[in-house]
């Protein structure tokens, strides 16, 4: 028997803007969250993954229980980022249908006036990130001395961000008397050691996690550095339904790459570090509607977005870590639906790949990019598809339809037949979409030199596809590879230092290395020891042969 909102103990009230919201059932993490905090006082640890339902879990029960307008701080949500509170915000927001209930998000990045001014409109429930939310406090701007409910949303997120020392801080701003909602993917020990000082009793709920992956087919595709571009330009054009996140290393990467996608005439934006948040959010909010199919984004400043409907993940530039990887690629294949994940892969990517897989425990499939021949055949089935429904339509027998008609009964002819006719306009209209360019052709005959290529020595010299985007990784230190004296900076965002986006700014993150970590006097944390040009050719020619 399915379990119905109604079985929860949620108001109809909430139950009505629910079902407009068009929520048919509840979750898991729904089921087993919501009577238990509804039905009780104690204090709940639930461990759910995202994206499994955990912001309606809390967020219903919240709206049900405070009551509005009572001109104190009722609720506070913390999250590990600036786009994940907007997003708990505005969920929050549309469960309730409560006029006079006031939700605020506070973060970094917007002004301070802007948010003093909506607190001191009243908030009835607060949610921010730790940063921001202790600068309120010291400004005396915050008073959470009368808080009845304090959740810690992303707990694991936040903690590898740095922010234990901030929770701890804010929790002894609060009152005793208060529930304590900790929600996070896993259970690390930091989190637990939160749950046992500032929880007291609790009650732990826990989802199984869902094998997401087995909906995700991940795939690689080897591509030699000149050519990356045109990979990502095929790899977008080979689904005509392409919605997808294309993830960069760089800030400066992600600029020049949505530059030429715009260039081509694609339908991109970019969001890192230095898009200012009213940007940001209208980025975002495009994004979600899906009137912008392609988002090019840095890890960190993608954290937070949660989005069902992506098709696609494409891996411009490899992850860091095997964590990256998988918290990239787990951006689609969502909700029951499946998703396709793409890593493009220079030389200098090989090994360190390998490396990711293996202990990521990734099923990546090798495979080819489609030529021009096979695209442009994609988009003509696309196009005669939309064509067909549009003919099929109702649009045919409307009055709206009758200027085009008159168009084309003048355009018909005893001379011209309408198939005549239709060939002209598609030419017109179409000719970019459904044939291929003219350089197609020869970036073609590029790819298909790669697989023969790709191993070559050359008496212990690189590869065709090796030197500068390998072996001298050194020199200027190179952020895919390995490095002898540039060293990689490891700056997941680099640039300004947010209190948001703390393991960030001008002080880099976790990866940071001045003279190197394991990789040479100026490597990375999975890089290579120092060698010589000859000697590591040679090790990556065997190490490739073993491999396939």
């Amino acid at each position: 028997m399915t379990t119905t909102f109604q079985d929860l103990g949620i108001s109809d009230r909430i139950i009505q803007t629910l079902l407009l919201k068009g929520y048919e059932s509840p979750t898991p993490i729904q089921i087993q969250t919501i009577p238990l905090f509804l039905s009780g006082d104690c204090n709940i640890i639930g461990q759910a993954q995202t994206g499994s339902g955990k912001t309606a879990a809390f967020g219903i029960p919240i709206i049900q229980n405070i009551t509005e307008k009572t001109g104190r701080v009722q609720a506070i949500v913390l999250t590990p980022t600036r786009e994940l509170a907007i997003q708990v915000c505005d969920e929050m927001s549309s469960f309730g249908g409560i006029k006079g209930l006031n939700i605020v998000p506070v973060f970094g990045g917007q002004p301070i006036p802007i948010q003093l001014r909506a607190l001191a409109a009243g908030a009835d429930i607060v949610v921010g990130t730790p940063g921001r939310v202790i600068d309120l406090i010291h400004r005396k701007k915050l008073d959470l001395s009368h808080l009845s409910y304090f959740v810690l949303d992303e707990a694991d997120e936040m903690l590898n961000m740095g922010f234990i020392d901030d929770i701890k801080e804010i929790i002894q701003h609060t009152g005793d008397d208060k529930r304590m909602l900790c929600f996070s993917a896993t259970m690390p020990k930091p989190v637990l050691g939160i749950a046992k000082k500032y929880m007291g009793q609790y009650e732990m709920v826990s989802v199984e996690k869902v094998k997401e992956d087995v909906l995700i087919e991940q795939l690689s595709i080897d591509v030699p550095p000149a050519l990356k571009f045109e990979a990502l330009c095929r790899v977008i054009d080979s689904d005509p339904d392409f919605y997808g996140l294309v993830f960069c290393a760089r800030k400066d990467t992600s600029d020049d790459v949505v530059q030429r996608l715009e260039e081509r005439g694609y339908d991109a934006d970019v969001i890192h570090g230095d898009i200012l948040q009213e940007q940001r959010i209208r980025i975002m909010d495009r994004f979600r509607k899906q009137k912008l199919r392609i988002l090019v984004a840095t890890d960190v400043a993608a954290r937070g977005i949660d989005v069902n409907e992506l098709t696609h993940v494409v891996n411009y530039d490899i992850p860091q870590d095997p964590e990256s990887y998988t918290h990239r690629i787990g951006r689609t294949g969502r909700a029951g639906k499946n998703g396709i994940a793409i890593t493009l892969l220079t030389p200098a990517d090989f090994r360190k790949f390998a490396f990711i897989k293996k202990l990521a425990n990734a099923d990546v499939r090798r495979v080819e990019l489609p030529n021009a021949d096979q695209v442009a055949s994609m988009k003509r089935d696309k196009l005669l598809h939309d064509l067909s429904l549009a003919i099929d339509s109702d649009f045919v027998h409307t009055e709206e339809a009758e200027p085009f008609r008159e168009f084309a009964q003048a355009l018909i002819t005893e001379d011209r037949t309408a198939e005549d006719v239709v060939t002209c306009l598609l030419k017109r209209a179409y000719e970019s979409r459904i044939l291929p360019r003219a350089d197609d052709k020869i970036i073609d005959e590029m790819f298909a030199q790669i697989p023969k290529q790709r191993f070559t020595s050359d008496s212990g010299k690189k590869g065709r596809y090796g030197a500068k985007n390998n072996d001298e990784g050194g020199r200027r230190g190179d952020r895919n590879d390995r490095g002898s004296s540039g060293g990689y900076k490891g700056k997941r965002e680099g640039g300004r230092s947010d209190r948001d986006d703390r393991k960030g700014g001008s002080g880099g993150s976790k990866y940071k290395s001045g003279s190197g970590n394991k990789g040479g006097s100026g490597g990375k944390k999975y890089g290579d020891k120092g060698s010589s040009n000859k000697d590591y050719a040679m090790k990556r020619i065997e190490n490739k042969k073993s491999k396939y």
